[in-house]
């Protein structure tokens, strides 16, 4: 029968929502509901702090990365099986320092072609140096020493095709067996992911490492567009979680497939920042758009009801119905400005932060 009732009230309820979400956009009533402390104790209504903000205070969303060209992922060149392991995660590590090694058939192929490539230049150049010399003794034609020529350069070319390829594989001349080879950090830093064991068969390009030079991070931070186009290069920005603070270098003027907007600080003081976390931080423009008494308070504080954002602020009698503009927001919390001045927000307030839909129902209830 318990159960019975429970669902009856819970339908009663979304019935009351659905109705108010759905009714002509009239002002809600701002009268105070009045409710003692067992009454919210069985709506399960529970209180967060409001906090003052600073004026121009916006919060935003960040990811910590490192900077471009500071992070490098190592791959597989060809095809084999992972031999040796030399860095471990977090291991710090020299440019050139190695990583591991592996063996590979196709890798023994390339340096075989390789060294017939360098031989058949060779053979081709004493070949160039002979007729240099039979002609100068009238013995040939200069058209046989210009094909002479022509073999050395096609030589020559197919011998530095075969260099480079190895080169860009980062394996370079083989020391003693053709199909071993070692992979090698390509700068200095930290081994920030490791994706590979040994025995381990990897194809063409598979990612084996991620080595990031992380003394130097930033923040890629996602905006709105309005509030993107109100900063600039030099506003501060802060991680309070972190004891982190920053500045921005760089904002897009586009917005991407969520009409979001991307923008860029470097950390200047890095707190506790690990790179690939993302949180929530601070933004601080030197010239603030919203003037006015700024609040801080939990995000799921902010009730959105027929196109006007609310509070349920606690009094000592139950709870009064404010009204407020969002000026920034994100997952945790919300920057809001009272819109009347004689609002009810103070340093010693606080808000509902659960059981709201209750509220709203009550509310309702009484219009």
């Amino acid at each position: 029968m318990s159960r019975l009732l429970t669902a009856v009230a819970s339908l009663v309820l979304f019935s009351q929502m659905q109705a108010f979400a759905q009714a002509p956009a009239t002002p809600l009533a701002v009268k105070a509901l009045v409710l003692d402390a067992q009454q919210q104790a069985a709506l399960g209504i529970q209180l967060a702090p409001v906090q003052p903000a600073l004026g121009g205070l916006w919060l935003a969303s960040a990811t910590v990365s490192v900077p471009p060209g500071k992070e490098v992922t190592v791959t597989a060149p060809y095809p084999g099986v992972v031999t040796r392991i030399d860095a471990g995660l977090g291991d710090k590590v020299q440019a050139g320092a190695a990583l591991a090694a592996w063996s590979s058939p196709m890798l023994a192929d390339a340096r075989r072609q390789t060294r017939e490539a360098q031989l058949d230049a060779q053979t081709a150049q004493a070949a160039l140096q002979r007729d240099q010399a039979l002609l100068a003794e009238g013995v040939i034609p200069a058209a046989r020493l210009q094909l002479s020529q022509n073999k050395f350069q096609a030589a020559e070319a197919a011998r530095l095709a075969r260099e480079a390829e190895l080169r860009s594989a980062g394996t370079g001349a083989a020391s003693g067996d053709y199909a071993s080879a070692t992979l090698r950090s390509p700068l200095t830093g930290s081994v920030v992911d490791v994706a590979v064991s040994v025995g381990q068969r990897i194809d063409t390009g598979a990612v084996l490492f991620r080595v990031a030079d992380t003394r130097q991070l930033q923040l890629d931070l996602v905006l709105s567009p309005d509030k993107a186009a109100q900063l600039k290069a030099g506003d501060a920005v802060s991680v309070p979680s972190r004891d982190a603070k920053g500045v921005l270098i760089g904002i897009g003027r586009g917005v991407d497939a969520t009409q979001q907007t991307k923008a860029r600080a470097r950390v200047t003081v890095p707190g506790s920042l690990r790179a690939g976390e993302v949180l929530s931080v601070q933004l601080h423009p030197t010239t603030p758009s919203d003037a006015g008494t700024l609040w801080q308070v939990p995000a799921r504080a902010v009730v959105s009801q027929r196109g006007q954002s609310w509070l349920f602020v606690a009094t000592a009698k139950g709870f009064q119905p404010t009204a407020v503009r969002v000026q920034s927001s994100n997952d945790d919390q919300s920057v809001v400005q009272a819109t009347v001045v004689q609002a009810n927000l103070s340093a010693q307030s606080r808000v509902a932060v659960t059981g709201l839909a209750s509220l709203i129902a009550l509310l309702q209830k009484g219009e």
